[in-house]
């Protein structure tokens, strides 16, 4: 096999297929590219006050802000409303769980925390399963009791005592002292009409900071620590309040408990030919191949891949009236009516489905849809889904109808002994396609620590870095690759898209490359390049390699000569000063330098920068 040829080959670079059962598909004609935007009726917790919670104690309040950083065990509060703020003492415990007022079964959860050093929390769904908040900044092996993780049940009979644990896929977690986010998605156990259980508790999602780190987990009874020992069909959220400090806000929840919209049989009519446009059936002149009644419209039901017209006729029972969104997903042209009204007429491609909103009366609505399809080459798709606030997702076709496609190998490059390098285009936040959103001089650079960076030759900046797993290569290297781009493999990401590390005294011009001229770098004993640079007359040198072991990145900008130049440690919109040395850029990630360094107005936003000085050392913490 071509592929398997390809990877062997390159066996000596470290570059390496994931195994059968570990591939990860790249694309697929299913709707979990995230290529939709989903409903979301999600509702805040107020906190104002303390009001939506059962008997709070005083481990609790309610504060405007939180402050930390990420070598203190305590978090400050400020003055005013917004955000939850937990502070176990000495004699706490599980009386000190703030339990909402509110009951849920299927639940979409999302939340900002956060946790100073060393700090041990946690969620818990329905009061009984619990998704552990800890801090767990750069674990390089996460267990069930690290950020992001389900923790154990417990049995005190049993050796040992702690089982069905689930750790989080990969470390995702930050630093303390700064916010992160948190999503689950959750369905509770299911019991029949004389209450035997029929259906384990299940995460269907857990993301944190923007990484999925669970999928379609099932929990077999509830985690340890829990405040019930039995399982129910609802259940109230808890936050652990006996640990150690945390904070809360932007908790919203939607619970999922909506009836379902119900499909009878469809009647479909098949039809040979080519077809431009979708034709009106009553005077189309075309005759059908074949009629006839299936359980769902699918895709399945054409004969070939392409020259066909097939049309689906059926109904729609509402169980309420309520605004519906149905997600349509075709290859070429297709067209949707509901109760005689076109709702959607169009060429559609698999990757990007279009989203209807269409308001129904509960009750039976007819509706028909129909597709064509002339192009052999393009694969043969027809997905149709309904949701509505406070609902699962429907798929209303059948199995098959929406084929996944043949999967992609992840193509990886993980450093061992060595710092690795890898050349690739990057693109720009925002984009995914055309080649005139790119970064064309992009440097990956792999540590054996554990953080990675990429850096743009052009631009002498660090353009983003990661923790974890290196770089995935197989847009640039799989078959032809012609994006030629590469993506981080490791979580969290830092996206900086920086600022050349040096830059006019006092100017307020946008990011640039005039006058930059990069004249190469230089390896030390394990890798780490010096990239070396002309400016204004004089040269620097950029030495970057990890900090504590990974926990980020150590910087280090030499000037030789040149006139009127200052450097340039960060730039964000707020940048704002914690302690002696230690700066927070826009909530997201701390620099830390032992220069002095000034925060300066720049382009509606701010720049930290240093200036009289042969050389300047920062950190990048996140």
């Amino acid at each position: 096999m071509k592929l398997y040829s390809f990877c062997k080959n390159l066996v000596t670079m470290k570059i390496n297929f994931l195994p059968k059962n570990e591939t990860k598909w790249r694309w697929m004609l299913g709707l979990s590219m995230g290529c939709w935007t989903a409903l979301s009726a999600q509702t805040p917790l107020p906190l104002t006050d303390v009001s939506a919670f059962k008997n709070p104690t005083k481990t609790w309040s309610i504060v405007g802000g939180v402050t930390g950083s990420p070598k203190e065990a305590a978090l400050k509060g400020q003055k005013g409303t917004g955000v939850l703020l937990g502070t176990p003492g000495k004699g706490s415990s599980q009386s000190d769980y703030l339990v909402t007022n509110t009951e849920h079964g299927d639940l979409k959860l999302s939340l900002d925390f956060m946790l100073p050093q060393g700090a041990n929390s946690g969620v818990y769904l329905m009061g009984r399963y619990e998704v552990q908040l800890y801090d767990s900044w750069g674990v390089q092996n996460p267990k069930a009791s690290d950020c992001g993780g389900i923790y154990e049940r417990w049995d005190e009979n049993r050796k040992p005592n702690g089982y069905e644990g689930h750790p989080p896929r990969m470390n995702a977690a930050k630093a303390p002292g700064l916010w992160q986010h948190l999503e689950v998605e959750f369905e509770a156990p299911k019991f029949d009409g004389s209450g035997k259980k029929i259906a384990n508790a299940r995460f269907v999602k857990v993301e944190l900071n923007g990484t999925i780190v669970h999928q379609n987990l099932e929990v077999f009874g509830p985690t340890r620590a829990a405040l019930f020992t039995d399982e129910k069909a609802r259940g109230p959220l808890a936050f652990q309040g006996d640990h150690g400090p945390v904070a809360l806000r932007n908790i919203s929840m939607e619970l999922l408990d909506k009836a379902p919209v119900t499909v009878g049989p469809v009647e479909y009519t098949f039809y040979t030919g080519k077809f431009n446009t979708i034709p009106k059936l009553d005077t189309m002149k075309a005759k059908p191949v074949r009629t006839g009644t299936a359980e769902k419209l699918s895709s399945v039901l054409a004969d070939g891949r392409s020259d066909f017209l097939i049309v689906f006729n059926g109904t729609i029972q509402a169980p309420e009236a309520d605004n519906y969104q149905f997600i349509l997903q075709w290859m070429e042209l297709g067209q949707l009516i509901i109760d005689g009204r076109t709702v959607f007429d169009g060429e559609l491609s698999f990757d990007k489905p279009r989203t209807i909103d269409v308001p129904l009366t509960a009750g039976e609505h007819k509706f028909t849809l129909l597709h064509a399809k002339n192009k052999s080459w393009l694969p043969k798709v027809l997905g149709l889904y309904v949701q509505r606030k406070g609902s699962h997702l429907q798929e209303l076709h059948g199995f098959g109808s929406v084929p996944d496609t043949d999967p992609v190998p992840v193509i990886t490059v993980h450093p061992r002994d060595q710092v690795e390098q890898v050349r690739s285009f990057v693109y720009m936040p925002g984009y995914n396609e055309g080649d005139g959103h790119k970064k064309l001089r992009v440097l990956h650079l792999g540590d054996p620590s554990g953080v990675h960076y990429s850096y743009d030759l052009d631009q002498a900046t660090v353009l983003m870095s990661w923790r974890g797993a290196f770089i995935n290569m197989s847009d640039a290297w799989h078959e032809r690759g012609e994006a030629q781009t590469a993506s981080p493999l490791g979580s969290p990401v830092l996206a900086l898209w920086g600022t050349s590390p040096l830059g006019m005294a006092g100017s307020s011009t946008p990011d640039s490359t005039a006058g930059l001229v990069y004249k190469g770098y230089k390896l030390d004993e394990v890798g780490h390049p010096t990239f070396r640079y002309q400016l204004a007359g004089g040269e620097f040198t950029d030495f970057i390699r990890p900090y504590e072991n990974g926990r980020g990145l150590s910087r280090t900008v030499s000037l030789k000569d040149g006139s009127n130049l200052a450097y340039r440690l960060a730039k964000g919109k707020t940048i704002t000063a914690l302690s002696k040395g230690l700066y927070l850029i826009d909530g997201n990630y701390y620099v830390q330098t032992g220069a002095k360094a000034q925060v300066v107005a720049n382009n509606g936003g701010q720049e930290l920068r240093v200036s009289g000085s042969p050389s300047v050392q920062y950190e990048l913490i996140w």
